[in-house]
């Protein structure tokens, strides 16, 4: 499936309360907001992205263009005066079937476009009957400035559109500004771009009908042919004033955080740091891989502190670190830059950060007057422990997928387990809270004791838990 961004209007209230670039080209945590649309598209499956222009069609072309990607393709409406519709008439003839449609300005949670696309390859017959479908949100307590929403009144269960507009006076869902487009959908803009360039011709200035998505799907509800898709989750705004804007920076902010899987730490310290610091990170232009390596250089200078014998140094610096490590999954969040490669760097990176930092330790303890076979004892226990807590989260994950579902240690370990800091965060305050009481060689033995618990209490749930599976 092709898909379609809206980069072609004006934007004046965004303009006039928020910034005088072209809306399309303002940047959210470094990325523009049509940048954003193009990942959200291609991460939706899309093969191939066209991007509509208008209003300052040359700068903003420019800067679609500068990325080189060969998958988007910029075409520019002559008439995008006339409306969001005129615009979308530009690739009328450029696109083959249903096409996934997008607007520029809407910031929203990338699953709400997975969504869209897995409806249209459910519910194809009424795409091939000449329908078209809209992604509406019925959690009318959630949308951001509901009276300048555009709302829907939906049929059958939800699944068809019976009426679309602004002024409805009764209607159960909002619109989100996400389509599935098709030919009856152009069809129908077409029509009605017809009428207005033929009052136009005529000298007829005013009272003509602007030639609006809005309108189009109107048309198509009328005939039976607007399909409604129910959004179950995610999250989305339209940015269309400078309060939309703030909005969606604390929605990006707060989807970046949840990351899923946290311990105690993470959740009530490590994220309230975290979060800022990527929002500076971001708006710096660092990506994911940056703040990974950051983590890590962060890590080996507190191994080196704790090696040269100044262990409330190490212990900052590993728990700086830790924060640091948070980092990388916020900004690949925020900037929609997730990718298999940078997951596999960072955990990579632990787990030689996690044995350096033992090695810091014991070179620490023993600088300190520790006796040589503890300190090897308990550097050899915190090194066989430390890798496990990761390598069994990712095991449970592959068996919980094969079943259906993603491992997530605050559902599925047992709710003591829950409080047992052996997941890396928590850790890594341990040793923090070793570094500050100047005692690495009790940063080892916590850090044995941790992980090995962590791991024996996974080991004794998946056991009785897989084997009940089994009968």
């Amino acid at each position: 499936m092709d898909a379609v961004v809206l980069a072609a209007g004006a934007g004046t209230r965004f303009r006039r309360t928020a910034a005088s670039c072209p809306k399309p080209l303002h940047r959210l945590f470094g990325i523009s907001l049509v940048e954003r649309a193009l990942r959200i598209a291609r991460q939706a499956g899309c093969r191939r992205v066209w991007v509509v222009t208008g209003w300052q069609a040359e700068e903003v072309e420019r800067a679609i263009r500068a990325s080189g990607r060969p998958w988007v393709e910029v075409v520019r409406a002559d008439h995008w005066a006339w409306g969001n519709g005129a615009s979308l008439l530009a690739v009328r003839g450029r696109v083959d079937g249903p096409f996934l449609l997008l607007m520029a300005d809407h910031v929203m949670d990338p699953q709400l476009a997975r969504q869209a696309v897995a409806a249209a390859e459910a519910r194809r017959d009424e795409l091939a009957a000449g329908g078209a479908m809209l992604l509406v949100d019925p959690r009318l307590e959630q949308v951001f400035d509901l009276p300048e929403a555009t709302k829907v009144r939906t049929s059958a269960g939800g699944t068809r559109i019976e009426a679309i507009g602004k002024d409805l006076d009764a209607f159960d869902a909002v619109d989100t500004g996400v389509f599935i487009g098709s030919p009856g959908l152009l069809d129908e803009l077409a029509a009605l771009a017809d009428a207005a360039a033929a009052q136009a011709a005529a000298g007829e200035g005013t009272g003509v009908e602007p030639v609006t998505l809005t309108a189009g799907a109107r048309r198509l509800a009328e005939k039976g042919r607007l399909g409604a898709v129910r959004v179950t989750d995610g999250w989305w705004v339209d940015v269309d004033d400078a309060a939309a804007l703030d909005h969606a920076r604390q929605r990006l902010l707060a989807h970046a955080a949840a990351s899923g899987g946290d311990g105690p730490i993470a959740r009530w310290l490590n994220r309230r740091l975290s979060r800022p610091l990527s929002a500076l990170l971001a708006q710096a232009g660092v990506g994911p891989n940056g703040a990974t390596l950051m983590a890590f250089a962060s890590v080996l200078a507190g191994a080196a502190a704790f090696a040269a014998g100044a262990p409330v140094l190490g212990g900052i610096l590993c728990q700086l670190g830790s924060v640091l490590d948070g980092c990388d999954g916020e900004l690949a969040r925020l900037r929609l830059e997730a990718q298999p490669r940078g997951a596999f760097l960072d955990t990579v990176l632990d787990r030689y950060a996690d044995a350096v930092v033992v090695a810091g330790l014991a070179a620490g303890a023993l600088g300190a007057g520790a006796a040589w076979p503890t300190t090897a004892a308990a550097a050899l226990a915190a090194m066989a422990g430390l890798p496990l807590s990761a390598l069994m989260k990712d095991r449970l994950q592959l068996l919980r997928e094969a079943a259906g579902r993603r491992f997530d240690p605050l559902r599925d370990d047992p709710p003591w387990l829950r409080w047992v800091p052996g997941n890396r965060d928590g850790r890594y305050f341990l040793v923090f809270l070793a570094g500050l009481a100047g005692a690495p060689l009790a940063a080892l033995v916590l850090l044995a004791t941790v992980s090995h618990a962590l791991a024996l209490g996974r080991l004794i749930h998946a056991w009785r838990h897989l084997g009940g599976e089994d009968r």
